[in-house]
C-alpha cells in the first residue's frame, strides 16, 4: 500500500505568523495554545509535527485555489491568475475588474497581502522546526540532520518566493514571541542569497530521493536552487551565477530523467482491469497523459521525472484522520461554466436551445450531463488563456502530445437537438467568446474512470472530489527549461534549444527549435505548453526582471495577458511603472515604527 505524508497536524504548537488573523500582530509568531516554545518540544516527534504543519502550508500552494480542497488562499495568485497562462473563465465583462487590468490594481489588493502572508507563516513554521530541533535530544544525529535540511528548504522556498514577487523583504531567521513594530526591508540580492543558503543546506541534508511520498529530497531542493540563482543572476547582473544553475540543474536531471514511454495505471495494454466499468487500458493515451493519471504522480510508482507531489488521500483516508471534506476539487474551480455559455445570434437561429451545453444530454456519452466528468462542474474562477490554450500552439507547434484531445479537450457540443451536435464548439459560435477554454487532463479525469463514484459529489455537481489524485510540485521538465534559461543567458544557445527539445521530444513534437530562434519568449513560450496549471507563473515573470527593470514580464503581459489579449479592454494601454507586486498596505501600516518603503509604481 502507497505510504502517504498526509497533511493534518495532531497533537503540536499552534503558530501564529505574519498578521494573518489578528492584525495587531506583525512578523511574530505567537502560540495560541497552552503550548509555549519552551514547553512544546521535549521529543523527535513534535519536531516532525511541526515539519509537518510546513509541508501542509507548503503544499496548499499548489492547489489552484484555497476555497475548498486543502488550498491555500494564495495558491491561484502564484499559479498565474491574471497573468499571460491564466486568466478569468467568466467572460469579457469581467475583463475590466481582473487582476490583470494592471493599471487599476493598488496596494490594499487581497492577493498581496495573501501571498505575502503565507510566505511569512511558512517561514515561521519552519524557524519553529528549527528551534525546536535544537531542543530534542535526538537519538541520530542523522535524523536531527534530516528534519533540519527539511526546515531549511521551507524556510528557503518562503524567501525564494518572497524575493521574486516583492523583492527585498525583512528577513526573519529565528522563530520569536516578541512583538516587533520596526521591520526594514533587505536588499532583493540579500533576500535571494538567504534563499539560495538554506537550499544548499537543504540539498546537502536531504536523501536522494524521498523517503517517503510527498517528503522532500535533494532533487526538489536542487530545483528550487537553480531558480534562485537566476533570479540572483537578473537582479545582480553577476554572470556566474547562471553556471551555478546550470550546475544545480544538471543535479536534478541527473538524477531524475524525463519519462519518455507510457507508464503506469493506464499504459498497459494487457491489464484486463476496469475502474466505474471503464477500462484501466487508455488506448488513446500518451506518456503526457500518463503523468497526470492517479497512482502516476511520484518516484516510487516509478515515476523518474516526479521532484516532489502534494499527496492527496483517499476518502477513506482522508475520513480516518478527520478530513473527509478534503479533496482536489479542481473541476468546480477551473475552467468556465459551460451550462451557462450561450450561443451568439446567428447560431440561436439554428438551435432551439440557448447553448451548445443546454437541452437534452446523452446520460450514456456524458454521465452527469453539464456537470460530467467530461467537464466536471465548474463554477467557473480560473480559465486557460487565449495565449496559452491557441497561441502557442499555431502553426507547426500543433502536432504535440501535449496539445491533443486527450491532454487538452476541445469540448463538443452536447446538446442532442443541435446541428453541431458533437461538433468542437467554436468560439465564434459563441455570444461572448471570452468565455470558453480548454479542458486540461491535470485538473479532470475526462472519464469514470478513476473517480470515487460514493464519493466524488460535490456542491459543484456530481464530478467534483478527485480523491487520491496528487498533485505535482514540480517535475525536471521545468528543470530542464531553467536549466536553458541558464544557458541562454549564459551564452550557450545550442545548449538552451538542446534542453527545450528533449522536453518537446518527449511529447513528441514534430518542430524541434533551432538554436537561433531561442530567447526567453521562447523559452516562456514553452513553459506555457509544459507546465500552464502546474507552474506558479507569476514568480517566474516577476524574476526574470530585476534592478528595476523587467521588459520581458512587461511585454509578454501586454501581449497575452486576459485583459489585453482575450478580452482586450487594456490593449494598447502599456503596462504600468512596477516591475514587482505591492508591498500589502496592511503590512506597512502595521509597521508602525518603522518605514518599510513602498516598490516603485506603487501608491504609498
Amino acid at each position: 500500500m502507497k505510504k502517504y505524508i498526509y497533511y493534518i497536524l495532531v497533537g503540536t504548537v499552534a503558530i501564529l505568523s505574519f498578521a494573518s488573523c489578528n492584525e495587531k500582530v506583525f512578523l511574530t509568531e505567537q502560540p495560541r495554545t497552552i503550548y509555549t516554545k519552551e514547553n512544546a518540544f521535549d521529543k523527535e516527534s513534535q519536531v516532525d509535527a511541526s515539519l509537518v504543519k510546513c509541508y501542509d502550508k507548503f503544499c496548499g500552494m499548489f492547489h489552484v485555489n484555497g476555497w475548498f480542497g486543502g488550498g491555500d488562499n494564495a495558491a491561484s495568485a502564484l499559479m498565474g491568475d491574471g497573468a499571460d497562462v491564466l486568466g478569468s473563465s467568466q467572460g469579457s465583462q469581467s475583463a475590466p475588474g481582473s487582476f490583470s487590468n494592471y493599471k487599476s490594481l493598488r496596494s490594499d489588493n487581497g492577493t498581496f497581502s495573501t501571498i505575502w502572508e503565507g510566505m511569512y507563516q511558512l517561514a515561521a513554521y519552519a524557524n519553529l522546526a528549527l528551534y525546536g530541533a535544537e531542543q530534542v535530544e535526538w537519538i541520530k544525529e542523522s535524523d536531527k540532520a534530516y528534519a533540519i535540511a527539511q526546515a531549511k528548504f521551507f524556510r528557503g522556498w518562503a524567501y525564494l518566493r518572497l524575493a521574486e514577487v516583492f523583492g527585498g523583504v525583512p528577513i526573519v531567521d529565528t522563530y520569536s514571541e516578541e512583538l516587533k513594530f520596526d521591520y526594514v526591508r533587505n536588499t532583493r540580492s540579500e533576500t535571494y542569497s538567504f534563499a539560495i543558503e538554506d537550499f544548499k543546506a537543504a540539498v546537502s541534508g536531504l536523501p536522494d530521493y524521498p523517503l517517503q511520498d510527498g517528503r522532500v529530497a535533494k532533487g526538489i531542493a536542487n530545483h528550487y536552487l537553480a531558480e534562485a540563482y537566476l533570479g540572483l543572476a537578473a537582479e545582480t547582473g553577476d554572470s556566474s551565477k547562471y553556471q551555478d544553475a546550470i550546475n544545480a540543474a544538471d543535479a536534478v536531471i541527473a538524477s531524475h530523467p524525463l519519462m519518455v514511454n507510457r507508464f503506469g495505471s493506464r499504459a498497459n495494454p494487457n491489464d484486463p482491469g476496469s475502474m466505474n466499468g471503464v477500462p484501466n487500458y487508455k488506448a488513446d493515451g500518451n506518456v503526457y497523459y500518463d503523468l497526470f493519471q492517479i497512482g502516476n504522480y511520484d518516484y516510487s510508482e516509478g515515476n523518474t521525472e516526479s521532484l516532489m507531489a502534494v499527496q492527496v488521500p483517499t476518502y477513506e483516508m482522508a475520513a480516518a484522520n478527520g478530513g473527509a471534506g478534503i479533496a482536489v476539487a479542481y473541476t468546480w474551480a477551473c475552467g468556465p461554466a459551460y451550462r451557462d455559455l450561450s450561443w451568439s445570434d446567428e447560431m440561436k437561429a439554428q438551435n432551439q436551445n440557448g447553448g451548445p451545453w443546454m437541452g437534452p444530454i446523452d446520460q450514456q456519452k456524458f454521465p452527469g450531463g453539464q456537470l460530467s466528468c467530461y467537464f466536471g462542474g465548474s463554477w467557473g474562477l480560473y480559465g486557460a488563456t487565449d495565449y496559452s490554450d491557441e497561441y502557442v500552439w499555431r502553426d507547426q507547434y500543433a502536432d504535440d502530445y501535449r496539445n491533443s484531445e486527450i491532454c487538452r479537450t476541445n469540448p463538443v457540443v452536447m446538446d442532442m437537438t443541435s446541428p453541431q451536435y458533437l461538433q468542437i464548439c467554436k468560439k465564434e459560435w459563441l455570444a461572448d467568446p471570452a468565455y470558453l477554454s480548454r479542458v486540461s487532463c491535470k485538473w479532470l479525469l475526462q472519464d469514470m474512470w478513476g473517480w470515487d463514484m460514493a464519493h466524488c459529489g460535490g456542491m459543484a455537481g456530481m464530478f467534483t472530489n478527485m480523491y487520491g489524485r496528487d498533485i505535482y510540485v514540480a517535475r525536471s521538465a521545468e528543470t530542464y527549461l531553467l536549466r536553458a534559461e541558464a544557458k541562454l543567458l549564459n551564452g550557450d544557445k545550442k545548449g538552451a534549444a538542446d534542453d527545450i527539445n528533449a522536453v518537446r521530444s518527449r511529447s513528441n513534437a514534430s518542430y524541434m527549435i533551432p538554436e537561433g530562434d531561442v530567447d526567453m519568449y521562447t523559452i516562456l513560450d514553452e513553459r506555457a505548453r509544459e507546465l500552464a496549471w502546474e507552474e506558479h507563473r507569476w514568480p517566474t515573470l516577476l524574476r526574470m526582471g530585476g534592478n528595476g527593470k523587467n521588459d520581458i514580464m512587461k511585454t509578454q503581459l501586454t501581449k497575452f495577458a486576459f485583459a489585453y489579449y482575450d478580452a482586450p479592454v487594456c490593449a494598447g494601454q502599456g503596462f504600468p511603472e512596477w516591475t514587482l507586486f505591492a508591498i500589502p498596505k496592511s503590512v506597512r501600516d502595521l509597521n508602525s515604527d518603522a518605514e518599510l518603503e513602498q516598490n516603485p509604481g506603487w501608491d504609498k
